[in-house]
């Protein structure tokens, strides 16, 4: 339930920022995907098998959603990082972290002088949502604060504390579903992946309608 609230908020804010710039409310209702994706990601961190292939993963996707990127939104083809960088950085900031290793400092560094989106403040929040998942109070109570930053001067990123609430309800069990037994469930191949193709496929798909109908 979190991936398609976050998909269709993510999905909403693009249709803002690169069909309807004027109409700002797409904008805001897009400040919840950020936060839900982060916490996703910690949960997939929990979950992999494989950090390695996930980050494998999670780099590749970067690579191949960076052209519908920059050409759906107006950037210059390495003028700005797509989302996936993020993630990818904000998977070896959490996994070092948690190892207490100084290797996280070098995510941090490079959000400081790589143009990836969210910059610095995505490597924070991810690093917010593993310490939510650890100390709910502290974890949700620090991310409140640090969109707080946003309101002066107004900027509407501080729309993201919205998401907190939902995040919460997943973290205490909420959206959990009960199965019989102890066997894992085997999720198609297609179902895996659909969330990450998603992403440079609707970029694609906005920069053709923006280039042939706007």
């Amino acid at each position: 339930m979190l991936k398609w609230i976050a998909i269709v908020a993510m999905t909403v804010d693009h249709v803002g920022a690169i069909l309807y710039p004027e109409v700002m409310v797409l904008r805001y209702i897009g400040r919840l995907s950020f936060p839900l994706f982060a916490y996703l990601l910690v949960l997939g961190m929990e979950s992999t098998r494989n950090v390695r292939s996930y980050f494998v993963r999670l780099f590749l996707f970067a690579l191949i959603s960076q052209v519908p990127f920059f050409l759906a939104l107006g950037y210059e083809p390495f003028g700005f990082f797509n989302i996936f960088f993020t993630l990818s950085l904000g998977l070896v900031f959490i996994y070092f972290f948690k190892k207490t290793s100084p290797l996280a400092l070098v995510p941090v560094l490079a959000s400081f002088v790589l143009p990836f989106d969210y910059s610095v403040y995505g490597i924070a929040i991810i690093g917010l949502m593993q310490i939510l998942r650890e100390n709910t109070r502290f974890g949700a109570g620090a991310l409140v604060l640090l969109n707080m930053l946003f309101l002066v001067p107004w900027n509407y990123q501080f729309l993201s504390v919205f998401a907190i609430p939902l995040i919460l309800l997943h973290n205490s069990g909420y959206f959990r579903v009960q199965r019989e037994g102890d066997e894992k469930v085997a999720y198609p191949l297609w179902r895996k992946y659909f969330f990450y193709l998603y992403y440079p496929l609707h970029l694609a798909l906005l920069y053709i309608i923006k280039t042939y109908y706007f």
